[in-house]
């Protein structure tokens, strides 16, 4: 292995611990932490800030495991998709983070996808940066799947959906600005809105709020695979979704795959939008 090239090495260390993940039971997700239980807790000092694998970031090409996937007609039963990523010339938006692959790898744990791993909702992602995401739950069933980043990351998750499930019905990337209208395109409410690593830019956290609770209504269940980083930041947005949420609760640490676990990774769910 030492021998191998970089990206090379990246794209083994992920075939072998894509294996690892579809061997493990689907064993449902609980979320049993508050807010309060989950900053009450040390923060992870594993796994550094960044949420990535900053040499597979380099790469202009990473590997993304899905999973086992059920048999859904029209759907082809792609496990491993392959993302271009834009470092560079994308930013952040254009990088597979932890979040998006420990997100993904909870799908068919989730409530919503429990039946037979799939799901024929309407979902809404939020951040969709490479498109992962958003693309292995329409690749479980969801009959409408909108997944929505800046106008400048388009192009890549754009071609990201081309180059794995082609023209694909049901599935779109639209551009959203948080906070800004809503186009009719994207007006909700959704049946599911998901989003990985969204917290970073605590100047962007109040216009996320307000799209949160444009798309939702009281049947709208919220996902958020979130990276604790900096809780003075992220701890009032989680306050702030307490009382937008009847009900805002995060899996425990264990709840991610082992090669993630203890680096501050969470999935909070938030269901019973309130009426304001």
């Amino acid at each position: 292995m030492a021998a191998l090239a970089d990206d090379k090495k990246a794209q083994l260390r992920e075939w072998f611990a894509s294996a690892r993940r579809r061997s493990l039971p689907v064993v449902p997700v609980t979320f049993d932490l508050t807010a309060a239980d989950l900053f009450a807790r040390p923060a992870s000092k594993s796994g550094g800030a960044l949420g990535v694998d900053f040499t597979a970031a380099r790469e202009p090409f990473v590997l993304a495991d899905v999973g086992v996937l059920p048999e859904i007609h029209g759907r082809p039963r792609k496990q491993t998709l392959r993302l271009a990523q834009q470092m560079t010339e994308g930013g952040i938006a254009g990088v597979l983070w932890n979040a998006g692959r420990a997100l993904t790898f909870m799908l068919p744990r989730l409530p919503e996808w429990r039946e037979e791993g799939r799901f024929a909702g309407k979902v809404l992602e939020l951040g969709t940066g490479t498109g992962l995401v958003g693309t292995a739950c329409w690749l479980r069933g969801a009959r409408e799947v909108a997944m929505t980043d800046l106008p400048a990351a388009m192009e890549l998750a754009r071609a990201n959906v081309a180059a794995n499930v082609g023209a694909a019905a049901g599935l779109r990337v639209e551009p959203l600005a948080w906070g800004a209208p809503l186009p009719a395109a994207l007006a909700g409410p959704w049946d599911v809105v998901v989003a990985a690593d969204c917290l970073y830019d605590v100047a962007a956290l109040p216009a996320l709020l307000r799209t949160l609770g444009e798309v939702s209504d009281a049947r709208t269940v919220v996902y958020l695979a979130y990276k604790r980083r900096v809780d003075a930041r992220e701890a009032p947005f989680f306050a702030d979704l307490e009382n937008l949420f009847d009900r805002v609760a995060f899996t425990a640490p264990e709840a991610v795959p082992a090669e993630w676990r203890g680096t501050g990774l969470h999935l909070c769910r938030a269901t019973g939008r309130r009426q304001t």
